[in-house]
């Protein structure tokens, strides 16, 4: 995959494997006219970690309670990151087929105090997660958030992409490009074939998402992934792109540093979208 695809990805599939389940974080702002609004956010975790956590508790004896990680108190927190405008509304709590979760929907008066990241959406589920070893670092590495700027019915989305690292000598994983280059082909081609499948497998069931409502409509916008008042920023769906070798193959390919190029690419693939500008403009009705 892009790096710019990582960036979105890394910080949720670090949470995912580090709990050996799948996770689904999606997130959708609302925004009224006069810069006001809702975030309406879901944080899901998958069957396999709902029983974990409740087994954790019965060990634990009578009266024993598993964490609650999607409850008031864990909403107040997550609405301090999001900004100080940023407010708790309400929380419903999801609870079907084994897979246990929120809906929270947060207020806010200005979206010019707001940021997002849907790695912080699956805070609570991190937190769970032991905090040594190579875990840890995967743990500390955050996604750059959106920020927002509105005035005069002008709505700029602040989407950060990851600039090119210097030196190029390491790879992502921190590995010396010139060791990786001296190992035999065929070592190399059964090490990254491995990798590919651990990761893939881990990645299986999860989706995440993040868009923009615009309640008033959109009278124009250069925004790549537009449907009728909603603005896509970032959506994927692994069950969709791990179905589809040829479309895995083309993400490997892409060049992170040609935006022109991913946005062709990205065209029409089934189960990603991926807002590539490092701006998006929307002009209010």
């Amino acid at each position: 995959m892009t790096k710019t695809l990582y960036s979105r990805l890394l910080p949720i599939t670090a949470v995912a494997i580090t709990l050996s389940s799948c996770i689904e974080v999606t997130e959708t702002v609302h925004l009224k006219v006069d810069g006001s609004g809702t975030i309406v956010e879901e944080t899901i975790m998958g069957a396999q970690m709902s029983a974990m956590i409740a087994q954790m508790a019965a060990l634990g004896g009578e009266g024993a309670k598993a964490p609650d990680m999607f409850g008031e108190d864990a909403a107040k927190k997550r609405a301090e990151k999001m900004g100080k405008d940023v407010t708790v509304g309400k929380v419903e709590k999801i609870d079907k087929d084994g897979r246990t979760g929120s809906r929270v929907t947060y207020n806010f008066t200005d979206i010019n105090t707001v940021t997002l990241s849907l790695s912080d959406g699956a805070s609570g589920l991190s937190d769970m997660a032991p905090d040594s070893g190579e875990n840890a670092e995967k743990k500390e590495k955050k996604e750059v958030p959106v920020t927002f700027t509105y005035k005069d019915k002008v709505l700029t989305m602040i989407n950060p992409t990851p600039q090119k690292a210097e030196g190029g000598a390491k790879d992502a994983g921190g590995k010396d490009a010139e060791a990786d280059a001296a190992k035999p082909k065929a070592e190399e081609g059964a090490e990254a074939a491995q990798a590919q499948a651990m990761a893939m497998n881990m990645m299986k069931d999860m989706r995440m998402s993040l868009k923009v409502v615009i309640e008033s409509g959109i009278a124009e916008t250069d925004a790549t992934f537009k449907d009728g008042n909603t603005i896509t920023l970032t959506e994927m769906d692994m069950n969709k792109l791990l179905a589809n070798p040829d479309a895995m193959k083309k993400l490997q390919n892409l060049n992170p540093q040609d935006p022109a190029e991913m946005q062709e690419n990205l065209k029409g693939m089934d189960g990603v979208k991926v807002e590539t500008k490092d701006k998006v403009t929307v002009k209010l009705k």
